[in-house]
């Protein structure tokens, strides 16, 4: 989870307010274990969903979706899914952004269209993460 919401408020938007010739270098260094850090991040989150279901005394894969338990178990794990999604997208958006700086052959409207949609899907994973997270630390409550 703090992986997410790092990248997304703290240092994406850092990066994109330097200088192009630095952007370009920080994402060179940062990129791939960026992307490689969420979406790491994600497979934890998945993994943790499915230890908690079948490791909750009484319980198991048939109670999702059915009472409170199940409903908020099977909420986070349907967000933890749309979260490694979202950061398969950001990878993507992330290497066109780097392309786009290394070759000077992108248009400044599309490295800005790149920068927005990066941003975008950072915030979206970071909610889809704290949503996945919260729902199943909660769900012992319902």
């Amino acid at each position: 989870m703090g992986a997410a919401i790092y990248l997304a408020v703290l240092l994406e938007p850092r990066i994109r307010s330097t200088s192009a010739d630095l952007e370009r270098q920080l994402l060179n260094r940062t990129s791939k274990l960026n992307s490689l850090w969420i979406t790491s991040a994600a497979v934890v989150t998945m993994v943790t969903g499915f230890a908690l279901v079948s490791t909750t005394p009484g319980r198991s894969m048939s109670d999702l979706g059915s009472g409170g338990w199940g409903t908020m178990i099977l909420i986070g794990l349907i967000a933890s899914v749309a979260a490694f999604l979202i950061s398969g997208w950001a990878g993507a958006f992330t290497a066109k952004l780097r392309r786009g700086l290394e070759s000077g052959e992108a248009s400044e409207t599309e490295l800005t269209a790149y920068r927005r949609g990066l941003s975008i899907l950072g915030y979206i994973n970071a909610v889809l993460v704290v949503i996945a997270v919260s729902t199943m630390a909660t769900a012992r409550y319902a």
